[in-house]
């Protein structure tokens, strides 16, 4: 059995999981009857109920904030991880976020020209406590077992350990 960090069940300045709209996400959204099977359902919830948009990226407080990320209905990987770690809290499933440089092959042609290379830096990600075992998930655009299958076939790298952050 994996203990967790207290820290991963408290809510913070971006992983505010103490707002209403987020208490309220996780209710609706938190479904089965073990850890495993809510945190599931989240994830679900946020990749493919909000939008991934690269190209709006607002690095303010407000704009790195789990609720505001709800609010907008699109996100980049990292306030899609602060809002899954948020709505994981919320319904009572430790979480934190994970950061990574990430070569990524598969991104656009107008994402490369944009960011002005293939390497996607602090890419965000979130891992979940769940009982006995550590679930490290990624909200991008892929599901989890497609991105797994691409990455070793195109060469990403991860760079980067999962690690506790104050976003």
């Amino acid at each position: 059995m994996h203990h967790y960090p207290p820290q991963t069940l408290k809510a913070t300045p971006a992983i505010d999981s103490d707002h209403p709209t987020i208490a309220a996400f996780a209710t609706q959204y938190a479904r089965g009857d073990t850890p495993r099977e809510q945190a599931q359902s989240l994830y679900l919830a946020v990749r493919d109920g909000l939008r991934y948009d690269p190209y709006r990226i607002n690095l303010s407080e407000h704009g790195m904030k789990a609720s505001t990320t709800l609010a907008l209905g699109h996100g980049w990987c990292v306030p899609k991880a602060v809002l899954l770690a948020a709505v994981a809290r919320a319904a009572g499933i430790p979480a934190r976020l994970g950061f990574a440089d990430v070569l990524n092959h598969l991104s656009t042609e107008r994402l490369r020209q944009t960011m002005q290379t293939d390497v996607f830096v602090w890419h965000g990600c979130t891992e979940l406590w769940l009982g006995d075992a550590l679930a490290q998930v990624d909200t991008g655009v892929q599901p989890l077992a497609v991105r797994k299958v691409w990455a070793a076939a195109a060469g990403i790298r991860w760079r980067a350990r999962f690690a506790l952050s104050p976003v």
